[in-house]
């Protein structure tokens, strides 16, 4: 009955690594799952690690920006049903059915097509589920250990422990959450919308536009490659550590690129000494806009966390 819990503190214990894997496996695996309420708040806390605070913390709405966001290209996109009940349906499915069809959306509209208004409007329609019966649960299905949370202010606060843990595995445990969800979708969708399932849950999180990001650099100055460092004709945006990595979009971690460059880095991270050029960057961009939650111990972090996911290292040929 963790759901009906309105605020928790983690419990006060020390984990070990085996004891983050035991208790992360016992949630993946052996848990009963109803709906993919909690496999795709996994997905959401995996993907907003950047987004927390010194200590830990993140709001729900900034927690459901990605539930919603997944959740709209599972079930509006390629129409798959997320509950163990024969032709039911989840909370949140009936709101985004039900928000689609009232304000006429195409099915074929990933989540970014929607307008700020519309996507700001779900994001709190779906919150008020998430609050109400997911938070609590997934509290508990982990021993009451990886967070403290408050319903009434809305908040989360991960336990250290755990979010070096997500950051130092993240590779893994997002293949382990997405092929646990996939399972999950298996038993109670067709055949035919199975088709290529881990690509379509693996990719649920994919931004289709940089356009911000780039017009946002642009303004603030940069007009040459971030690595080759010839005058940019056509401007590639490239995520400095890749997005199968940090599976997010935050500006601290976008460069303009040349085309070559950034097809030559493809899914691999620039060499070290990139990596303190845009920590000179992000100093001079945070001056300017104020880049939340932003730290040079987290850029850092997460790049050294990627390598030792197995992201090959990158240099660029300088005579580009």
């Amino acid at each position: 009955m963790g759901w009906k819990l309105d605020i928790a503190e983690a419990q006060e214990s020390y984990l070990s690594e085996s004891d983050l894997w035991r208790l992360t496996q016992q949630f993946l695996m052996h848990s009963t799952h109803t709906t993919t309420y909690k496999h795709i708040l996994m997905k959401a806390l995996l993907e907003s690690t950047a987004e927390t605070d010194e200590t830990g913390k993140i709001t729900f709405l900034e927690i459901s920006k990605h539930v919603s966001k997944i959740y709209w290209n599972l079930v509006i996109t390629h129409g798959l049903r997320q509950v163990n009940v024969k032709n039911g349906q989840s909370s949140v499915e009936k709101i985004l059915i039900d928000f689609q069809e009232t304000h006429c959306i195409p099915s074929n509209w990933n989540f970014e097509k929607l307008s700020t208004a519309h996507q700001n409007e779900l994001i709190k329609l779906i919150n008020i589920v998430y609050k109400k019966y997911v938070y609590g649960s997934f509290y508990s299905s982990f021993d009451g250990t990886i967070y403290s949370f408050n319903k009434k202010e809305e908040w989360i606060k991960l336990v250290p422990s755990y979010l070096v843990f997500f950051e130092k595995y993240k590779r893994i445990l997002m293949n382990i959450t997405n092929y646990q969800l996939s399972i999950f979708l298996e038993k109670y969708n067709s055949s035919h919308l199975m088709k290529n399932i881990l690509s379509k849950v693996e990719f649920v999180s994919a931004r289709h536009s940089l356009a911000e990001f780039k017009n946002i650099l642009l303004l603030h100055g940069q007009t040459t490659c971030f690595y080759c460092h010839k005058t940019l004709q056509k401007v590639h945006v490239d995520h400095f550590i890749p997005w199968s990595y940090t599976q997010n979009d935050v500006l601290w971690n976008f460069v303009l690129s040349c085309p070559t460059c950034n097809t030559s880095k493809n899914n691999k991270i620039a060499q070290k000494d990139f990596l303190y050029s845009l920590i000179d960057r992000n100093e001079q961009l945070n001056a300017v806009i104020h880049m939340r939650n932003y730290t040079e111990n987290k850029l850092k972090y997460t790049y050294e966390y990627a390598i030792q996911n197995g992201f090959k290292i990158w240099t660029p040929n300088r005579t580009y």
